[in-house]
């Protein structure tokens, strides 16, 4: 894995928050989340951003249908956790390893993976908020956000993806929860960029290389 990506995108926690699984969740339809979310991307991030992005997914094991854990798919990189705890773990770690960590952007509603990025002047932003920009905050583009509700999200009858019931937001205090600015770790400023401090700067190198 390369160590200087510009998005890190917490994969599910991105899929649940903005809907992108459907009424049901079966793994039939978390493939279906994951291809939506893939293509998303591709449609909205410039080629340069897009090589320099990755969507990070909890597994034990591979999903139907995939061969690896990690793989380039139209220069998007797509990572199964595997050799980690979960999703978090493994973004954690890449946040740690990025040369360049004050461009970096990560994408998750999770205090956690908030705090990563804060120790390191990365910038984190809530999944649906990110989303929203990258699809140019038509809601329309998108289906209809799920209820908030407290804890992990029950997930029953998915034999091969067990994992899914580890997923869900961390219990923060609010009042323990705050950038250096005061604002809560979950919230952007209303003028929020969703692209990268300085991506720019890459796309105007990768044009004279």
């Amino acid at each position: 894995m390369v160590n200087d990506y510009l998005i890190l995108i917490d994969g599910y926690n991105l899929i649940f928050q903005c809907g992108l699984e459907g009424r049901s969740r079966t793994p039939a339809s978390l493939q279906r989340a994951r291809r939506r979310l893939a293509g998303e991307l591709k449609v909205n991030l410039a080629g340069p951003v897009l090589q320099r992005t990755a969507i990070i997914f909890d597994a034990t094991r591979l999903p139907v249908g995939e061969s690896q854990a990690i793989r380039i798919e139209d220069g998007l990189t797509i990572i199964y956790a595997l050799d980690h705890e979960d999703a978090d773990t493994l973004i954690e770690l890449l946040i740690q390893k990025n040369s360049t960590p004050k461009k970096l952007t990560v994408v998750s509603s999770d205090h956690r993976l908030h705090k990563a990025a804060i120790r390191r002047k990365s910038t984190p932003v809530d999944s649906d908020q990110w989303f929203d920009q990258i699809i140019s905050g038509s809601p329309k583009q998108r289906p209809n956000r799920p209820v908030e509700v407290e804890g992990k999200p029950p997930v029953e009858g998915l034999d091969d993806v067990d994992w899914m019931a580890e997923f869900g937001l961390s219990q923060e205090s609010s009042g323990e929860n705050q950038s250096s600015d005061g604002r809560p770790e979950s919230e952007a400023p209303s003028n929020y960029d969703p692209f990268p401090p300085g991506y720019a700067d890459d796309l105007l190198d990768g044009d004279q290389s």
